[in-house]
């Protein structure tokens, strides 16, 4: 296989060259996509994400990053999961053909030996500063994102707590995918239609039409991706089996899991419009509206059998994003119907996002006041047995957010120093407190080439629907004459809010007219972190019935996670070639964790007859390294234009190794199930694309060309090597 790809390369390089010198004597004056880009041009590349005003990126006070449509496109990513690969301090890693568990820095896996959250809860994500987050447990289910890359004009990732800017959730940070718009008068039309191995069809376009102060763009998007086995890993037999007539489940129960689709990876597709009005720097406004629908298999929150869930997602979505003179609003709606655990376990939901903003300068000092609200809503019990609780929850639940903030920036010395700040008072229904959160950093030009920057930030994450209102029956059996035993999961209102902190320096630097650099030097510690914890048994009478609950309750734990790192990322620019790699060095230690947590082995008495307090607090004052999180990832995007019509882009992402600890290991405890040793990777990745005329370009890409088919998190799919092809317009 190695030697086939290197062959292929050859072969299409030589190809290239040739055809690059006839294209040279027949054409040497035509302009196409493939112009150079100065590297000044690159660090003028505008950002809204970090300060929630447009700024040049390198005068941006955070640590962030901005990857844009061309370099996607260049890259040959298919998909905006994907295209997370191109930005430094990301964690992606891929579960099935399309699907990746995508964390900012860290904190995955925290505590360890817990069952599976199916997406980063310390995240947020954002369409045109629209959170997507999802409450269930917390994130982003990607798959349900009802825009595709024909919708993108470019993504913007900040590092670091910013729950100050955005509310509560942005823990680690923010992912923004800001949408295209139409620019010119006219007709806009964007399209792209690729397929490649294992069954993988990536179709979508875009058309528009912009008249004076307004535009009109309507946008569809189909995906369908085949996995690349269709065997599935069981906890209880620590085997691979093909779907057999049945499964066991981790207690021992033998169950039927009918999976229809064995071979399903993805199928999705979404509609989206977006209508707008400029009428000038004072009057602006964006109305967007979308419906998506989605059906994969990932790792997602727990079946009890196997790692891979099917989740089923319909949703739709309406979002208005309005400025008038100093004021600026946003409000959006999402309403849906999800299924993303065992068969029948399904709910309805719908959040509403609404905030406003007033701005004041005078001199050197803007303030920005502002007030939020949140809500989310989540109900099961229309797909519910409520007499033996066969749903999730088993109720309506609730989750609200009230946020008073202030955002401030400070100009002195020319411009030269900036300080940016802000403070947020998030009230909470559950727990009915509020915490706050702060953000202040520093810049100081030493002069247009060269910027350092502080920083410091608080952020929290927000509650969630499963920890506050889980209220599910798992056995139930007779253990006498009119006597039973109930195991049973139970919410908790009062669970105290993970809370993140964060110490940042950096510096930013064009060190010739080729080459510049970008540094981070970052301190996160994180604190009020709860897991699914075994509590006291107790009586409930029924009648003459005797029945003994013992409730699993989700518990804040005395864990803390300490991590220290750098990330280092450069980029070189000449004429025809560009280079941009990063790496990320990091080293994290969770302290107090108790690897006795919902065993029996904690020697000392129950307190209160709890064995919870007693297990959960059996190791304070142990200090160990976290595993789950790669100590060194990164990756690089080459890019080569030889001629006009000819693209060469090489692309890489590479993790070191990990070991992953899930619930199982707790549970069977024979340090075999439940422990998964992730070895190092390094995903290299080819495309070339030519463009035979004007805003038409063909395309070919080969990903993981090493086809180093190792799995790259718990007992999930292989990710081998893969071909995709295609074409893309863009008039």
């Amino acid at each position: 296989m190695k030697n086939h790809i290197k062959k292929i390369i050859t072969l299409s390089t030589l190809a290239v060259f040739g055809l690059c010198q006839l294209n040279a004597q027949s054409d040497t004056a035509s302009a196409g996509q493939f112009d150079d880009l100065s590297l000044k041009a690159l660090l003028n590349v505008r950002i809204v994400s970090v300060s929630k005003k447009t700024e040049f990126l390198f005068d941006a006070p955070l640590s962030a990053s901005v990857v844009t449509r061309e370099e996607i496109l260049r890259t040959g990513c298919t998909s905006i999961m994907e295209a997370l690969r191109l930005v430094p301090g990301m964690i992606v890693r891929e579960q099935s053909n399309g699907n990746y568990d995508i964390y900012l820095r860290g904190m995955d896996n925290v505590p360890s030996n817990a069952p599976f959250e199916g997406n980063s809860t310390t995240t947020l994500v954002m369409i045109d500063s629209r959170p997507i987050y999802n409450y269930l447990k917390g994130g982003t289910f990607w798959e349900t994102l009802p825009i595709d890359l024909n919708d993108v004009e470019k993504i913007e990732v900040v590092r670091g707590p910013a729950a100050a800017l955005y509310g509560p959730n942005a823990v680690s940070g923010v992912i923004n995918i800001i949408t295209r718009q139409v620019k010119n008068e006219g007709v806009y039309v964007v399209a792209n239609a690729r397929q490649g191995s294992y069954n993988t069809y990536i179709n979508n376009a875009s058309i528009g039409y912009r008249k004076g102060k307004w535009s009109l763009i309507g946008s569809g998007n189909i995906q369908l991706r085949d996995r690349t086995q269709e065997s599935y890993y069981e906890f209880f037999r620590n085997e691979w089996r093909e779907q057999p007539d049945y499964s066991i489940s981790i207690l021992n129960d033998t169950v039927n899991l009918d999976i229809p689709h064995t071979h399903l990876a993805m199928k999705k597709h979404g509609v989206n419009a977006f209508l707008s009005f400029d009428q000038d720097s004072d009057v602006k406004f964006t109305l967007s509206a979308g419906k998506q629908n989605s059906s994969v298999q990932k790792v997602s929150t727990e079946n009890g059998v196997t790692p891979l869930s099917t989740v089923n997602s319909t949703s739709t979505y309406i979002d208005l994003n309005a400025s008038i003179k100093k004021f600026s609003t946003q409000l959006s709606y999402n309403k849906g119907r999800q299924s993303p655990t065992a068969p029948g376990s399904q709910y309805d939901f719908n959040t509403v996002d609404a905030n406003i903003e007033y701005s004041f300068s005078k001199g050197n000092l803007i303030l920005r006041p502002g007030i939020g609200y949140r809500s989310a809503i989540y109900d099961d019990t229309k797909y519910s047995d409520l007499v033996n609780k066969t749903g999730i929850f088993n109720s309506r639940g609730i989750i609200t957010t009230n946020t008073a903030s202030l955002r401030g920036e400070y100009k002195m010395l020319d411009d030269k120093l900036r300080f940016v700040g802000g403070l947020a008072l998030n009230k909470f229904n559950f727990p009915d407190t509020a915490y706050l959160s702060y953000q202040l950093a520093v810049t100081y030009k030493l002069d247009k080439k060269h910027l350092i920057r502080g920083v410091i930030s608080r952020a929290p994450r927000s509650a969630n629907i499963y920890d506050t209102y889980v209220d599910q029956t798992i056995a139930n059996m007779q253990i006498g004459y009119q006597k039973y035993m109930k195991l049973a999961m139970e919410g908790n209102k009062n669970l105290k809010l993970l809370t993140s902190n964060l110490l940042e320096l950096g510096y930013r630097g064009i060190l010739s007219q080729k080459l510049s650099v970008d540094v981070e030097l970052f301190d996160i510690r994180s604190k009020n972190y709860s897991s699914i914890a075994i509590h006291g048994t107790y009586q409930q009478l029924s009648g003459n019935d005797t029945t003994y609950v013992t409730p699993f309750i989700a518990t804040n734990l005395p864990v803390t996670h300490h991590q220290q790192g750098i990330t280092l990322s450069t980029t070189y620019q000449s004429k025809k070639f560009t280079a941009r790699p990063f790496i990320t060095l990091q080293h994290s230690t969770v302290s107090n964790y108790s690897s006795y947590l919902n065993t029996a082995e904690a020697s000392g008495p129950f307190v209160n007859n709890n064995p919870a307090v007693n297990n959960i607090n059996s190791e304070m004052g142990t200090k160990v390294e976290l595993e789950s999180t790669p100590t060194v990832f990164g990756g690089m995007a080459i890019n080569y234009v030889p001629c006009t019509q000819w693209n060469l882009n090489l692309s890489g992402y590479y993790y070191s190794a990990q070991t992953y600890y899930h619930a199982t290991n707790s549970l069977f405890a024979d340090g075999v199930r439940g422990i998964d040793q992730i070895p190092a990777k390094l995903i290299l990745n080819a495309s070339v694309s030519y463009q035979p005329m004007k805003k038409v370009r063909l395309m070919a890409s080969a990903r993981n060309m090493l086809d180093d088919q190792s799995r790259e998190f718990f007992k999930s799919d292989t990710a081998p090597f893969m071909l995709i092809a295609g074409i893309n317009f863009d008039l």
